[in-house]
Protein backbone atom coordinates (compact mmCIF):
# COMPACT_ATOMS: atom_id res chain seq x y z
CA UNK A 1 0.00 0.00 0.00
CA UNK A 2 0.96 3.55 -0.92
CA UNK A 3 2.53 5.49 2.26
CA UNK A 4 2.86 9.32 2.70
CA UNK A 5 5.11 11.34 4.46
CA UNK A 6 4.80 15.40 4.96
CA UNK A 7 6.85 18.33 5.32
CA UNK A 8 6.88 22.19 4.80
CA UNK A 9 7.91 21.38 1.14
CA UNK A 10 7.41 18.53 0.19
CA UNK A 11 5.48 15.12 -0.47
CA UNK A 12 6.71 11.88 -0.96
CA UNK A 13 5.01 8.68 -2.29
CA UNK A 14 6.19 5.55 -2.80
CA UNK A 15 4.73 1.87 -4.07
CA UNK A 16 5.93 -0.96 -5.16
CA UNK A 17 9.73 0.46 -4.95
CA UNK A 18 8.99 3.48 -7.08
CA UNK A 19 9.03 6.99 -5.67
CA UNK A 20 7.95 10.00 -6.85
CA UNK A 21 8.59 13.50 -5.14
CA UNK A 22 6.67 16.60 -5.51
CA UNK A 23 7.40 19.98 -4.57
CA UNK A 24 4.77 21.51 -2.53
CA UNK A 25 5.19 24.48 -1.30
CA UNK A 26 2.84 25.37 2.22
CA UNK A 27 2.07 28.85 0.83
CA UNK A 28 0.43 27.48 -2.25
CA UNK A 29 -1.07 24.15 -0.27
CA UNK A 30 -2.97 27.26 1.56
CA UNK A 31 -4.11 29.26 -1.60
CA UNK A 32 -5.77 26.17 -2.68
CA UNK A 33 -7.32 25.14 0.64
CA UNK A 34 -8.45 28.95 0.47
CA UNK A 35 -10.07 28.92 -3.25
CA UNK A 36 -11.33 25.33 -1.97
CA UNK A 37 -13.25 27.16 1.28
CA UNK A 38 -14.25 29.73 -0.88
CA UNK A 39 -15.99 27.25 -3.17
CA UNK A 40 -17.43 25.23 -0.66
CA UNK A 41 -19.37 28.20 0.79
CA UNK A 42 -20.71 29.79 -2.95
CA UNK A 43 -22.28 26.24 -3.27
CA UNK A 44 -24.15 26.88 -0.34
CA UNK A 45 -22.10 24.83 2.67
CA UNK A 46 -21.58 27.04 5.37
CA UNK A 47 -18.88 24.62 7.05
CA UNK A 48 -16.74 22.73 6.13
CA UNK A 49 -18.35 19.83 8.23
CA UNK A 50 -21.32 20.36 6.59
CA UNK A 51 -20.31 20.17 3.23
CA UNK A 52 -18.39 16.57 4.06
CA UNK A 53 -21.57 14.98 5.66
CA UNK A 54 -23.62 16.09 2.71
CA UNK A 55 -21.26 14.34 0.64
CA UNK A 56 -21.72 10.91 2.19
CA UNK A 57 -18.32 11.69 4.89
CA UNK A 58 -15.15 9.24 4.60
CA UNK A 59 -16.88 6.42 2.26
CA UNK A 60 -17.95 9.62 -0.26
CA UNK A 61 -14.37 11.35 -0.27
CA UNK A 62 -12.68 8.37 0.79
CA UNK A 63 -10.87 10.64 3.64
CA UNK A 64 -11.64 11.25 6.88
CA UNK A 65 -12.84 15.00 8.32
CA UNK A 66 -9.79 15.82 9.84
CA UNK A 67 -7.86 15.02 6.63
CA UNK A 68 -10.29 17.14 4.45
CA UNK A 69 -10.34 19.78 7.65
CA UNK A 70 -6.09 19.52 6.74
CA UNK A 71 -6.83 20.21 2.94
CA UNK A 72 -9.11 23.56 3.43
CA UNK A 73 -6.94 24.56 6.23
CA UNK A 74 -3.73 24.21 3.68
CA UNK A 75 -1.90 21.46 5.95
CA UNK A 76 -1.54 19.12 3.04
CA UNK A 77 -2.97 18.15 -0.58
CA UNK A 78 -5.52 15.54 -1.78
CA UNK A 79 -4.60 12.72 -4.27
CA UNK A 80 -6.13 13.16 -7.25
CA UNK A 81 -9.27 11.49 -7.32
CA UNK A 82 -9.92 12.42 -4.00
CA UNK A 83 -10.02 15.88 -5.51
CA UNK A 84 -12.21 14.55 -8.40
CA UNK A 85 -14.55 13.41 -5.59
CA UNK A 86 -14.77 16.72 -3.87
CA UNK A 87 -15.56 18.24 -7.16
CA UNK A 88 -18.80 16.26 -7.83
CA UNK A 89 -19.69 16.31 -4.05
CA UNK A 90 -19.61 20.20 -4.93
CA UNK A 91 -21.57 19.81 -7.90
CA UNK A 92 -18.88 21.44 -10.26
CA UNK A 93 -18.71 20.82 -14.13
CA UNK A 94 -15.29 19.66 -14.72
CA UNK A 95 -15.48 21.95 -17.57
CA UNK A 96 -16.72 25.28 -15.62
CA UNK A 97 -14.71 28.41 -14.92
CA UNK A 98 -14.69 27.50 -11.18
CA UNK A 99 -13.27 23.99 -11.74
CA UNK A 100 -10.51 25.11 -14.05
CA UNK A 101 -9.53 27.87 -11.24
CA UNK A 102 -9.43 25.03 -8.78
CA UNK A 103 -6.92 22.47 -10.45
CA UNK A 104 -4.86 25.25 -11.66
CA UNK A 105 -4.59 26.24 -7.84
CA UNK A 106 -4.01 22.73 -6.91
CA UNK A 107 -1.22 21.74 -9.60
CA UNK A 108 0.61 25.15 -8.92
CA UNK A 109 0.64 23.82 -5.19
CA UNK A 110 1.89 20.73 -6.35
CA UNK A 111 4.69 22.28 -8.55
CA UNK A 112 5.47 24.86 -6.64
CA UNK A 113 5.19 27.62 -8.99
CA UNK A 114 3.15 28.25 -12.51
CA UNK A 115 5.99 28.43 -14.78
CA UNK A 116 4.82 25.37 -16.49
CA UNK A 117 0.77 26.36 -16.43
CA UNK A 118 1.40 29.92 -17.97
CA UNK A 119 2.57 27.96 -20.56
CA UNK A 120 -0.11 25.93 -21.06
CA UNK A 121 -2.73 28.73 -20.69
CA UNK A 122 -0.62 31.03 -23.04
CA UNK A 123 -2.79 32.22 -25.44
CA UNK A 124 -2.51 30.91 -29.47
CA UNK A 125 -0.89 32.20 -32.00
CA UNK A 126 -2.81 34.01 -34.69
CA UNK A 127 -4.55 31.40 -36.79
CA UNK A 128 -5.43 29.63 -34.51
CA UNK A 129 -8.75 27.11 -34.90
CA UNK A 130 -11.22 28.63 -32.68
CA UNK A 131 -13.93 29.95 -35.38
CA UNK A 132 -15.93 32.67 -34.49
CA UNK A 133 -19.16 30.71 -33.04
CA UNK A 134 -16.81 29.17 -30.51
CA UNK A 135 -15.50 32.65 -29.64
CA UNK A 136 -18.94 34.07 -29.31
CA UNK A 137 -19.85 31.23 -27.19
CA UNK A 138 -17.32 31.67 -24.42
CA UNK A 139 -17.61 34.71 -24.38
CA UNK A 140 -21.58 34.36 -23.69
CA UNK A 141 -20.84 31.54 -21.04
CA UNK A 142 -18.02 33.98 -19.46
CA UNK A 143 -20.80 36.94 -18.78
CA UNK A 144 -23.76 34.36 -17.65
CA UNK A 145 -20.47 33.17 -14.83
CA UNK A 146 -20.76 36.50 -14.37
CA UNK A 147 -24.03 37.33 -13.17
CA UNK A 148 -24.51 33.57 -11.49
CA UNK A 149 -25.57 33.32 -8.03
CA UNK A 150 -26.01 30.88 -5.26
CA UNK A 151 -28.61 30.22 -2.88
CA UNK A 152 -28.39 28.87 0.56
CA UNK A 153 -29.54 25.26 1.33
CA UNK A 154 -32.12 26.76 3.42
CA UNK A 155 -33.01 29.19 0.74
CA UNK A 156 -33.28 25.76 -1.59
CA UNK A 157 -35.78 23.80 0.95
CA UNK A 158 -37.89 26.81 1.13
CA UNK A 159 -38.13 27.21 -2.33
CA UNK A 160 -39.36 23.66 -3.20
CA UNK A 161 -41.27 23.26 0.12
CA UNK A 162 -44.69 23.74 -2.30
CA UNK A 163 -46.21 24.79 -5.70
CA UNK A 164 -47.17 27.75 -5.22
CA UNK A 165 -44.02 28.66 -3.19
CA UNK A 166 -41.74 27.49 -6.58
CA UNK A 167 -43.90 29.13 -9.16
CA UNK A 168 -44.33 32.41 -7.19
CA UNK A 169 -40.22 32.93 -6.86
CA UNK A 170 -39.72 31.76 -10.73
CA UNK A 171 -42.12 33.67 -12.10
CA UNK A 172 -40.56 36.45 -10.23
CA UNK A 173 -36.75 36.20 -11.03
CA UNK A 174 -38.08 36.54 -14.56
CA UNK A 175 -40.21 39.39 -13.88
CA UNK A 176 -38.49 42.75 -13.78
CA UNK A 177 -39.97 45.42 -11.09
CA UNK A 178 -42.90 45.17 -8.79
CA UNK A 179 -45.56 42.40 -9.42
CA UNK A 180 -49.00 42.21 -7.59
CA UNK A 181 -50.55 39.56 -5.94
CA UNK A 182 -53.36 40.00 -8.13
CA UNK A 183 -51.51 39.76 -11.77
CA UNK A 184 -49.52 36.85 -9.93
CA UNK A 185 -52.80 34.84 -9.22
CA UNK A 186 -53.91 35.75 -12.81
CA UNK A 187 -50.96 34.19 -14.51
CA UNK A 188 -50.40 31.17 -12.17
CA UNK A 189 -54.54 30.18 -11.15
CA UNK A 190 -53.60 30.50 -7.62
CA UNK A 191 -55.52 32.15 -5.43
CA UNK A 192 -54.73 35.19 -3.99
CA UNK A 193 -54.82 34.06 -0.70
CA UNK A 194 -52.36 31.41 -1.66
CA UNK A 195 -49.95 34.44 -3.42
CA UNK A 196 -49.53 36.20 -0.36
CA UNK A 197 -48.73 33.45 2.00
CA UNK A 198 -46.06 31.88 -0.35
CA UNK A 199 -44.61 35.49 -0.90
CA UNK A 200 -44.68 36.58 2.40
CA UNK A 201 -42.55 33.42 3.33
CA UNK A 202 -40.07 33.76 0.43
CA UNK A 203 -39.92 37.67 1.76
CA UNK A 204 -39.16 36.39 5.07
CA UNK A 205 -36.31 34.29 3.77
CA UNK A 206 -34.55 36.77 1.98
CA UNK A 207 -35.33 35.51 -1.89
CA UNK A 208 -37.43 38.96 -2.40
CA UNK A 209 -39.18 41.98 -1.15
CA UNK A 210 -42.81 42.41 -0.13
CA UNK A 211 -44.61 45.30 0.49
CA UNK A 212 -48.39 45.86 0.74
CA UNK A 213 -49.86 43.69 -2.10
CA UNK A 214 -46.99 43.82 -4.32
CA UNK A 215 -43.46 41.68 -4.43
CA UNK A 216 -40.16 41.60 -6.25
CA UNK A 217 -37.13 39.66 -7.10
CA UNK A 218 -33.28 40.47 -6.36
CA UNK A 219 -32.75 37.65 -8.77
CA UNK A 220 -33.91 39.28 -12.03
CA UNK A 221 -31.21 39.50 -14.52
CA UNK A 222 -29.32 36.73 -12.58
CA UNK A 223 -28.56 33.08 -13.41
CA UNK A 224 -29.41 31.00 -10.20
CA UNK A 225 -26.66 28.19 -10.21
CA UNK A 226 -28.19 24.41 -9.91
CA UNK A 227 -28.14 22.77 -6.50
CA UNK A 228 -25.24 20.43 -6.42
CA UNK A 229 -26.04 16.71 -6.49
CA UNK A 230 -25.19 14.97 -3.05
CA UNK A 231 -26.86 13.16 0.05
CA UNK A 232 -27.76 16.07 1.46
CA UNK A 233 -29.15 17.76 -1.53
CA UNK A 234 -31.20 14.50 -3.04
CA UNK A 235 -34.43 15.71 -0.97
CA UNK A 236 -35.00 18.78 -2.24
CA UNK A 237 -33.43 18.49 -5.87
CA UNK A 238 -36.57 15.04 -5.32
CA UNK A 239 -38.97 17.67 -4.78
CA UNK A 240 -37.94 20.33 -7.54
CA UNK A 241 -38.12 17.64 -9.92
CA UNK A 242 -41.89 16.67 -9.04
CA UNK A 243 -42.81 20.01 -8.80
CA UNK A 244 -41.26 20.91 -12.22
CA UNK A 245 -42.68 17.86 -14.15
CA UNK A 246 -46.27 18.19 -13.11
CA UNK A 247 -45.94 22.29 -13.87
CA UNK A 248 -44.66 21.80 -17.03
CA UNK A 249 -46.75 18.60 -17.93
CA UNK A 250 -49.94 21.05 -17.43
CA UNK A 251 -48.10 23.99 -20.09
CA UNK A 252 -48.68 24.51 -23.15
CA UNK A 253 -46.40 23.03 -25.27
CA UNK A 254 -44.57 25.58 -27.94
CA UNK A 255 -41.90 23.54 -30.00
CA UNK A 256 -40.36 20.11 -29.48
CA UNK A 257 -37.50 17.84 -31.62
CA UNK A 258 -36.92 14.58 -31.17
CA UNK A 259 -34.39 12.01 -33.07
CA UNK A 260 -33.38 8.16 -32.35
CA UNK A 261 -29.56 7.82 -33.16
CA UNK A 262 -27.03 4.97 -31.99
CA UNK A 263 -23.45 6.77 -30.85
CA UNK A 264 -20.87 5.82 -28.97
CA UNK A 265 -20.51 7.12 -24.86
CA UNK A 266 -17.72 9.32 -26.15
CA UNK A 267 -20.13 10.97 -28.62
CA UNK A 268 -22.69 11.06 -26.29
CA UNK A 269 -20.78 12.97 -23.87
CA UNK A 270 -18.94 15.49 -26.68
CA UNK A 271 -22.71 15.99 -27.75
CA UNK A 272 -24.28 16.81 -24.08
CA UNK A 273 -21.57 19.73 -23.88
CA UNK A 274 -23.28 20.97 -27.20
CA UNK A 275 -26.72 20.45 -25.74
CA UNK A 276 -25.87 22.12 -22.17
CA UNK A 277 -24.72 25.54 -24.39
CA UNK A 278 -27.50 25.39 -26.39
CA UNK A 279 -30.03 25.42 -23.47
CA UNK A 280 -27.98 28.40 -21.75
CA UNK A 281 -27.16 30.13 -24.25
CA UNK A 282 -30.99 30.75 -24.30
CA UNK A 283 -30.51 33.25 -21.92
CA UNK A 284 -28.94 35.54 -24.41
CA UNK A 285 -32.96 36.11 -25.86
CA UNK A 286 -34.14 37.13 -21.94
CA UNK A 287 -35.56 40.25 -21.17
CA UNK A 288 -37.37 40.50 -17.87
CA UNK A 289 -38.16 44.16 -18.23
CA UNK A 290 -40.03 43.14 -21.45
CA UNK A 291 -44.11 43.96 -22.09
CA UNK A 292 -45.66 41.53 -19.75
CA UNK A 293 -48.87 42.23 -22.44
CA UNK A 294 -47.05 41.19 -24.85
CA UNK A 295 -44.50 37.93 -23.54
CA UNK A 296 -44.23 34.86 -21.34
CA UNK A 297 -42.25 32.86 -19.42
CA UNK A 298 -40.87 29.94 -21.20
CA UNK A 299 -39.10 26.91 -19.55
CA UNK A 300 -36.99 25.14 -21.86
CA UNK A 301 -35.94 21.61 -21.20
CA UNK A 302 -33.75 19.14 -23.24
CA UNK A 303 -33.49 15.52 -22.15
CA UNK A 304 -31.55 12.49 -23.83
CA UNK A 305 -33.08 9.17 -22.94
CA UNK A 306 -31.11 5.84 -23.86
CA UNK A 307 -33.60 3.81 -25.40
CA UNK A 308 -32.14 0.59 -26.46
CA UNK A 309 -31.33 -1.91 -25.06
CA UNK A 310 -33.47 -2.12 -22.13
CA UNK A 311 -33.04 -1.83 -18.48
Amino acid sequence: MAQERRSNKKTFSSAGGLTILYTSGMTNNKAFGSLLSRIRKERGFSSAHQFFKGAGGSKGLGLAFSSYWDIERGKKLPRSWRLKAIMAALGLDPHSPLARELVTEYFKALSGSDELLRILSAPAPAGGDLISRELAEAAIHQALAQRSVNLTIEQWKLRTRDTVTSICHSYLSNTSGWVTVRELSEATRFKPEEVRKALKALAAGGLLEFSGDKARSPFVGKVVKALPATPATAAIKAAQRTIWNKWVADSRLVDAKRMTIRMSKTGLDAYRQHLAKAVSLACIYENSAEDRQDSAIYTIEANIFRTYPRD
